[in-house]
This record gives C-alpha cells, sequence and structure tokens, in this order.
C-alpha cells in the first residue's frame, strides 16, 4: 500500500540511509499540510553495511546476450545457500557500491550496499534456482546478490514547517558539507576495492544526499535544515558580485551514522549540488 502510494507520487526511488535509523517521504496532503509518512521498506535504498560474500548471485538469463534484467524478467541463481531457498520466497538484490570516501580528505565514512530490487523464487534444487524480479529501480545485473529482505526502524515526523526562500543565512565553516547523493560504483586506482561515487552532481525536491557528519558532532534524525551555497554569486550582462546566501532548499535529516548522515531535500527553489551545505533550520533576520 505505502509503496503504491510512493510510486504514484512519483518519489525518487533511491534514499540514501547511512545508519541503521528512521526513513521518511513526503506524503500526499491537502493544500496547505505538511504531513509526512515513513517509506515502509519496499522502496530501494543505500545503506551502510558489506556486500554478502556468502550469498546466491545472478549468473545470467535464458537470453545469452543479456546482462541487465527488470521488472518480469526471470534470472538465473547459483551460489552458498541457493538450496535453502523455497518456491514463492520473496528476495532482495543487494548491490556492493564500496567505501563511502570524503572528497577532500579521502576518509572513509562508512560503506555502502544497495537495495535494488525485488525477486519471487519460482523453481529450485539443491545448487541452482530459478527467480522471476517483481521489483526494480535500477537495472539488476550479472553478478547482483539475492539476500532475505532487510528492514528498517520507522518512526513519523507529524508537520514540518513550510519553506522560506526570503532569509538570510550567515555561512559557518564548521557546517557540513553535501558530498554524495546518488550512488555509482568504481575500483579504487590500486584496485583492490570499490569506492562509492556520485553518479550526478545535482539534486531537488525528495532527493536524499549524504553529509559528511553525523552523531558525532551532535545531528540526529528529525533535524530540520537549511541547504545553502556558502558563495552565491549574482551576475548580469555588466556586473558581478556575491551575496550572503540565502536558502536553497529545506531539508531533514532522516537517518545518521557517526560520521555521516542522510537529508531528505523537503523542497526548495534551487538545485543542491555536492559541496553545498547545511545548518540547523534558522527562523529569524531577513
Amino acid at each position: 500500500m505505502r509503496g503504491d502510494v510512493a510510486r504514484q507520487m512519483g518519489v525518487v526511488a533511491l534514499l540514501v540511509v547511512v545508519a541503521t535509523g528512521v526513513l521518511f517521504v513526503a506524503s500526499p496532503a491537502a493544500a496547505g499540510q505538511r504531513a509526512f509518512t515513513p517509506v515502509d521498506g519496499t522502496d530501494c535504498l543505500v545503506v551502510t553495511g558489506t556486500a554478502p560474500t556468502n550469498a546466491p548471485r545472478v549468473i545470467g538469463s535464458g537470453q545469452p546476450l543479456r546482462e541487465s534484467f527488470a521488472l518480469g524478467d526471470t534470472l538465473f541463481v547459483a551460489g552458498p545457500g541457493v538450496g535453502d531457498m523455497s518456491v514463492g520466497e520473496r528476495l532482495q538484490f543487494v548491490r556492493g557500491y564500496g567505501e563511502i570516501r570524503h572528497p577532500d580528505t579521502n576518509r572513509v565514512l562508512a560503506d555502502a550496499i544497495g537495495w535494488i530490487g525485488f525477486a519471487e523464487v519460482i523453481a529450485v534444487d539443491a545448487d541452482r534456482a530459478i527467480v522471476r524480479v517483481t521489483m526494480s529501480c535500477r537495472e539488476i545485473e550479472i553478478g547482483e546478490y539475492l539476500v532475505t529482505p532487510d528492514s528498517r526502524d520507522i518512526a513519523d515526523v507529524s508537520e514540518v514547517p513550510a519553506f522560506e526562500p526570503d532569509r538570510l543565512i550567515t555561512p559557518d565553516p564548521a557546517d557540513p558539507v553535501v558530498i554524495l547523493g546518488e550512488l555509482e560504483s568504481v575500483i579504487s586506482e590500486s584496485g583492490e576495492r570499490r569506492i562509492a561515487t556520485e553518479a550526478r552532481s545535482a539534486y531537488a525536491q525528495r532527493d536524499v544526499v549524504i553529509i559528511d557528519q553525523g552523531s558525532a558532532s551532535g545531528w540526529a534524525p528529525g533535524d530540520l535544515v537549511d541547504m545553502y551555497r556558502a558563495e552565491l554569486a549574482l551576475r548580469t550582462r555588466t556586473s558581478a558580485a556575491e551575496f550572503t546566501p540565502m536558502p536553497l532548499a529545506l531539508g531533514l535529516v532522516v537517518a545518521v551514522g557517526e560520521n555521516a548522515a542522510a537529508v531528505l531535500i523537503i523542497e526548495g527553489d534551487l538545485a543542491v549540488q555536492i559541496g553545498d551545505r547545511i545548518q540547523r533550520l534558522s527562523t529569524g533576520g531577513s
């Protein structure tokens, strides 16, 4: 039910979560209402953790030339634990993205794995199985792992304030920086590990981004934030100037790890980019 509502809203399927915590998504509401309801765990997420190494994996399909798959496709699966599957069982596709590293210091903040879809087991024997893809938010590729679906604790945020763009923000060098959003996986220069990197640089309403601070810096799920650009350039054909930043967007911290956190963009006037900053919501001054 909730998954259906999310899809009707056009919610971006990929949310980013950096620790076991709280997930939120904007719900349909009457005009003037600022209500929020949680995701129920059926959408695709990126979470911290290590990709399983002893789980069944996708090895192909009945169409040998294909390397990526989506809703309705049937796939061949093999590997440790495949004999423990049962017909009708619901499983989750998992992709390992690798380490989340700070772009400036190269410090490892977390590891990221993606929940990228679901499958139903339709045939199984001792060392192989066939599954059908029942949901996918990214292409399912050969090598994806299949595991028992995970879940996250859920909580409600009953209301949030309306976004007010016409306010001044005083930048603070200590404010967290947006370092990642939608993820891709790349091989490190040494070839020894995978590193999670951004798939794009700009994000808008209902996207989720990762910042480079977490609980160690006092952040907690439910914190409301201004998202801003430290140097807002004002340019015309004949002049150029820099202006004290105003909010780009209103954000909500949805999950927190020790050194990183996930922020849901609720709404805003300008796209949030990698390198933008956040600070706790301010209400005074103009």
